[in-house]
């Protein structure tokens, strides 16, 4: 009965030191996760921006073709069944 106690007493103080880091350790995360995405979007954002007017036919004609492929495929063999009486 003392083993379960102690284990509990472990386990409470576990959760309590993880919740002392991550109060100090979530501000930092936070930070960096918003800079990433910030970036992530300015670089989207110039790609978009840099030639407007231009059109990008290749990646249509491709993603055409590959839809096309993939329907054509044989995706596996039909069997008809039968009923048994």
């Amino acid at each position: 009965m003392q083993d379960f106690f102690i284990t509990l007493l472990y386990i409470i103080i576990g959760f309590w030191i993880l919740r002392i880091i991550l109060k100090w350790a979530f501000p930092y995360l936070l930070k960096y996760f918003v800079q990433y995405l910030g970036k992530k979007a300015q670089k989207s954002y110039e790609n978009q921006s840099q030639n407007p007017f231009q059109k990008n036919y290749s990646t249509s004609k491709q993603s055409s073709k590959k839809k096309e492929k993939s329907d054509k495929e044989k995706v596996g063999e039909y069997i008809d069944y039968e009923e048994i009486d």
